[in-house]
């Protein structure tokens, strides 16, 4: 399969970095979200690769910004066949948060919700939380409205991606709309997230490269500061193609694609951000310094719709069933050939 972006898919990219460049590190959900109705990112009609690209492209110089926006599309998304709500969203007047953890999950009755609904973000004045409720045998996403009945909204300082204001969400038969299953929500949401992964880890390299040259470093330079920039810019491109290859699937994406995708990707980042600390040097301890905002942002990323070993789970549930029954039909055919003992006997 190519990944050659069409000429739609790069402008998204190109809208996406430039937006990111425009907001800053310190942008918040509104300044992202209005952001992106701005300049054209908020679209139902978009595909994952393009939503995905420009994500990526924002993450490069603003990651609050990126997560923002691929949270609010993953609602938007969600929430699009509520009537008038999805119209909102996607103009962006109404933001779209979700429920990021499944430590806790809310019991569903008819119509409303209860429970406790863990790290939601990002928390916005009359926003709109997508999150997954028991419903049933069955988890089912529903849409509960921020300053609706039965909603106790308790804020959490997170330690990353701090522009993002988070909450934990208190649920007492609060009113909520059934959106559909959980699914496909996670999976978009674990591509796009690998999206922002990928931007931080970029980013993070293009820091490493800098101070490289600067200290005479390069093609030229050191061979251990080469392979260390080697390695992570061959991570960072392996995690590309497998995250562009599950927002190929769109539609029909699974959540092991998703999951091998954001496990690529935050892996990638992490290492991409480890290996800048060591060639920048002791100037990454500096509080402030770039590396250490990175670090912190990425770390919430490897946290948020997944944790690495639910990731892990994901993956093996679809993929080693189909090599285990591959390695029993590989055994049942090796059966069948005649063993050295038996050829000379004959």
């Amino acid at each position: 399969m190519r990944f050659d972006l069409t000429d739609v898919q790069s402008s998204w990219k190109s809208k996406g970095e430039t937006l990111g460049r425009d907001l800053g590190v310190n942008a918040t959900a509104a300044d992202a979200v209005m952001g992106a109705a701005r300049v054209g990112l908020l679209d139902r009609r978009a595909d994952l690769v393009s939503i995905a690209a420009a994500v990526e492209a924002m993450a490069h110089g603003s990651p609050s910004a990126a997560m923002a926006l691929a949270m609010h599309t993953v609602v938007a998304g969600a929430a699009s066949s509520i009537e008038r709500v999805g119209d909102l969203l996607f103009r962006g007047e109404l933001g779209g948060a979700l429920a990021l953890s499944s430590e806790d999950v809310p019991l569903a009755r008819g119509n409303t919700v209860s429970g406790r609904a863990a790290w939601v973000a990002p928390i916005v004045d009359g926003g709109l939380a997508v999150v997954g409720a028991r419903n049933g045998d069955d988890l089912a996403a529903f849409a509960v409205p921020l300053t609706g009945r039965g909603v106790t909204v308790e804020p959490v300082e997170a330690a990353g991606l701090r522009p993002l204001v988070c909450a934990h969400l208190m649920l007492r038969d609060a009113e909520a709309v059934h959106v559909g299953p959980t699914v496909p929500v996670m999976a978009r949401l674990r591509v796009l997230i690998a999206a922002v992964g990928l931007g931080i880890g970029r980013r993070a390299l293009e820091e490493a490269l800098v101070s490289a040259r600067a200290a005479g470093g390069g093609a030229a330079g050191e061979q251990t500061v080469q392979g260390l920039l080697a390695d992570a810019a061959t991570e960072l491109d392996a995690a590309l193609m497998l995250t562009l290859k599950a927002a190929a699937e769109d539609s029909s994406l699974t959540l092991s694609a998703a999951s091998m995708a954001k496990l690529a990707a935050t892996g990638a980042a992490q290492h991409a951000i480890a290996w800048t600390t060591q060639v920048v040097g002791v100037d990454t301890f500096r509080a402030g310094h770039v590396s250490e905002r990175l670090a912190q942002d990425v770390r919430a990323l490897e946290l948020f719709a997944g944790r690495t070993e639910a990731l892990r789970a994901a993956v093996a549930e679809e993929v080693l069933p189909q090599q285990n029954a591959a390695s029993r039909m590989l055994k049942r055919d090796n059966s069948q050939l005649p063993t050295p003992n038996s050829q000379s006997a004959r």
